[in-house]
């Protein structure tokens, strides 16, 4: 167990030092990177909150090899205050890092356990970029909802059944 206890001990100090080559040469499982140390930290989150760029890119790179579902669930990994590698980018303003976790599965909107969002922590520290990033993202995301077969749109902007126009003066 000692063992097991060192090896993220040293996990977390390297990527809060930005020790790149150091944590390469640490044999640890993709998983390691997002275990919570005995005080609650991972690599990740210290990554992310440092702005250790290149150690971000580094352990996603490692969580790369796991299923879509996996890695997505580990990027998002919380510490125990609730808050995942993007909470702490977001705060520090760390665009770089924002980037890297969004695109490798990192989502804005999950809470801490003060109910606070990535997205919030940006606009609370006026790190602009970071909630336009996070905006356009949300956007990207969202799907267009089909509108039902019998409805369409016409120029009020109304919704009429299929066929129907709905004049401005109705």
């Amino acid at each position: 167990m000692a063992d097991h206890q060192e090896l993220l001990d040293d996990l977390v100090y390297f990527a809060r030092a930005g020790e790149l080559e150091d944590l390469k040469e640490v044999k640890a499982s993709p998983e390691n990177f997002v275990e919570k140390d005995d005080t609650g930290k991972t690599a990740l989150h210290m990554a992310s909150a440092n702005n250790h760029v290149d150690i971000v890119k580094y352990i996603v790179d490692q969580l790369s090899t796991l299923d879509d579902k996996k890695r997505i669930e580990l990027i998002n990994t919380k510490n125990d205050q609730g808050n995942t590698p993007l909470h702490w980018a977001a705060l520090n303003g760390n665009l770089e890092v924002v980037e890297i976790l969004v695109k490798a599965g990192g989502d804005c909107k999950i809470k801490n356990e003060m109910n606070i969002s990535p997205i919030y922590e940006a606009q609370q520290r006026n790190h602009e970029k970071i909630a336009e990033f996070f905006l356009q993202t949300m956007i990207e995301e969202e799907p267009e909802e089909p509108l039902a077969e019998d409805e369409q749109f016409v120029e009020t902007g109304v919704p009429t059944k299929k066929g129907e126009l709905k004049k401005d003066d109705e």
